[in-house]
């Protein structure tokens, strides 16, 4: 009985009080209700069913300082920016870049990021939106297949850049799919938080060695 009542508590603490903590992780008021890019890709959210996540840091970069770094995500690319080590157990051959690498700057509608190769085609998110500069929105393969015949998605994982003075907010907002399901969330949110601040710790410094290098035509963010 003492069991129960423990891992009752558990529950209760984590839904209550942990939950809605990793769920709007740094994010502020108005950008947990904003609707941002790709909300309008997806159906019925947030809901009970379909919970979403609303996270995000402050840069200490202007918004075209940081979108390169986001520009060339995925494991063939710049990998996540996040804790590489987890990555690899899983099965993924991620190595997160310490440079801007233009050619892989160009992303377009339709193009692959992806999440693991081994795992085969599922295993990749799909671009379904993108502006330079302002927002990248992903959805899985399947997803995009439902917009494709003019429905909406149940879900789409989107990255925003909000100027802020002359820095700016990053902001990952997640919904549908597997989101709210504890055995997801938890391990999405350590991964994503360093994502963010492996992005954020990147571009801060690009632009400091910018601005006293302005010669400098790759900079490092060792």
């Amino acid at each position: 009985m003492a069991d129960i009542m423990a891992a009752v508590g558990i529950a209760a603490w984590y839904r209550f009080h942990l939950r809605p903590w990793i769920y709007t992780w740094g994010a502020r008021d108005d950008e947990i209700a904003a609707v941002l890019p790709g909300d309008d890709m997806v159906e019925a959210i947030p809901s009970r069913r379909s919970p979403r996540t609303t996270r995000a840091v402050t840069v200490d970069a202007p918004p075209a300082q940081v979108w390169p770094w986001l520009a060339q995500i995925g494991e063939d690319r710049g990998g996540f920016y996040s804790y590489s080590v987890f990555e690899r157990a899983v099965g993924a051959d991620m190595h997160n870049a310490a440079t801007v690498h233009p050619e892989w700057q160009q992303l377009n509608v339709g193009d692959t990021v992806w999440l693991a190769r081994r795992y085969g085609p599922a295993a990749r998110q799909i671009v379904a939106a993108v502006d330079p500069g302002s927002h990248l929105v992903l959805v899985s393969p399947a997803e995009f297949e439902r917009l494709d015949r003019g429905q909406k998605a149940s879900g789409c994982w989107s990255f925003t850049l909000r100027r802020d003075g002359d820095r700016t907010r990053l902001i990952a907002r997640g919904s549908g799919g597997p989101v709210g399901h504890f055995w997801f969330d938890v391990p999405h949110f350590v991964m994503e938080q360093k994502m963010l601040r492996g992005i954020a710790r990147r571009a801060t410094r690009s632009r400091h060695a910018a601005a006293s290098h302005p010669d400098v035509a790759e900079l490092r963010a060792t």
